[in-house]
């Protein structure tokens, strides 16, 4: 018995990471509310090569989910195993609150799926399902952060407000060097004979040092090469979900800069971003040579008192032109208003304006009027004119 006790104490001292401590998070966020919309296009006629679908557009009075911040729950985990590493993960799931269905293409986890070792020493690498640089060090201080995903660029076609994420992914993110974080990632493609194919890679970094924060990311994603089905394959999700940039989910590879600066004055938040996203045509493109898209904004926000914050932003893109058109342009104008019962509920009041003129491409190829959609596509639906208004009033808790 003195025997077994002693090696006991022994296998303790030698291997003290198999008793280390753990922890798993339940968290959350609920968010609903009433939504206008001015103009959602209908679609009157089927579509082909030749042939653009003729829409009719229908004002919209709707119960909205997720407008603020999409509906989500999830779990969060993290093992000691000493000297400063820790395994953890983190599974996510996104719902519309209004019909209990699943998100990000009914996953189970659509928002997040991952798990990996951290370290306080040689930060953290993880691997699965998750966002890449451009959402970790740009979106914190972009305009959807103060506007909500209303105020993304429209269509939110350089990620920045966090529409797509990466498949089969492995993430490296540094740990603080005096306000400097470094980040990368790369997707497999998981496919056989290629190492490129639906391929996804990324670098990015953020510094915050006081009133200044100045985020950056550069990312690359690869179609499959030659495919002609006209849609987006890709281990990246993709956005190409409006009438923005539809025309160009056949594209061989897709690329994206984008970077964005916030300094904060008292009370005031000053913020610009900056997103240049470029789509390369491959054989079997619906579009040929490529298209630019760049995107600027400047965002101000006002802590007016304790519990009341009001923002407002204005945004300008503009794309290359197409097959000898006029270039599609959009200018899109933000208010937002936010009232905090508690550090967890908080009511909102959003509007949101856009215009559109110039050419653009549809899902088909064919050359049409560029219309309005205003912020990202999970607050609205792209319109069949060249003009769009959204309004939004909602609740929003966290858990």
């Amino acid at each position: 018995m003195k025997k077994t006790a002693f090696a006991f104490l022994a296998l303790n001292s030698v291997f003290p990471a198999a008793f280390a401590q753990g922890s798993v998070t339940l968290y959350g966020i609920v968010d609903a509310g009433l939504g206008y919309t001015s103009g959602q296009r209908v679609a009157q006629s089927t579509g082909a090569a030749g042939k653009p679908i003729v829409y009719a557009n229908a004002s919209n009075y709707s119960f909205a989910s997720g407008t603020w911040s999409g509906d989500r729950w999830g779990l969060k985990g993290k093992e000691e195993l000493g000297d400063g590493l820790a395994a953890i993960f983190q599974l996510e799931n996104g719902f519309n609150i209004g019909t209990g269905q699943l998100g990000q293409g009914s996953r189970e986890f659509g928002r997040q799926a991952w798990m990996g070792l951290s370290s306080t020493k040689f930060g953290k690498v993880t691997l699965g399902r998750q966002y890449d640089p451009i959402v970790d060090f740009v979106g914190p201080i972009s305009a959807g952060n103060f506007l909500t995903g209303m105020g993304a660029h429209p269509g939110d076609l350089d990620n920045i407000d966090n529409q797509a994420r990466e498949n089969n992914s492995i993430k490296y993110t540094s740990p603080s060097f005096s306000g400097l974080q470094l980040g990368a990632l790369y997707g497999f493609g998981n496919q056989a004979g290629s190492v490129k194919n639906q391929s996804t890679w990324s670098l990015g970094g953020q510094y915050a040092n006081g009133p200044l924060a100045i985020g950056a990311a550069y990312m690359q994603a690869n179609n499959t090469y030659g495919a002609n089905s006209g849609a987006w394959t890709g281990s990246y999700d993709g956005t190409f979900s409006s009438s923005i940039n539809e025309g160009f989910a056949s594209a061989r590879n897709q690329q994206i800069i984008a970077a964005a600066s916030t300094y904060q004055i008292g009370l005031v938040t000053l913020g610009l971003a900056y997103s240049n996203t470029q789509y390369t045509a491959g054989s079997f493109s619906l579009f040929k040579g490529k298209e630019t898209f760049n995107s600027a904004g400047l965002t101000v926000s006002y802590q007016a008192t304790p519990t009341v914050r009001v923002a407002a932003g204005y945004d300008y893109t503009r794309g290359s032109s197409i097959n000898g058109a006029s270039a599609p342009k959009y200018n899109q104008f933000n208010l937002a208003s936010f009232y905090s019962f508690s550090k967890r509920t908080s009511l909102y009041a959003l509007v949101g304006y856009q215009k559109a003129s110039g050419k653009t491409l549809d899902a088909y190829g064919n050359t049409v009027n560029a219309t309005a959609s205003v912020g990202d596509v999970g607050n609205g639906i792209s319109s069949a004119t060249n003009t769009q208004t959204l309004v939004r009033v909602g609740i929003r808790q966290t858990f």
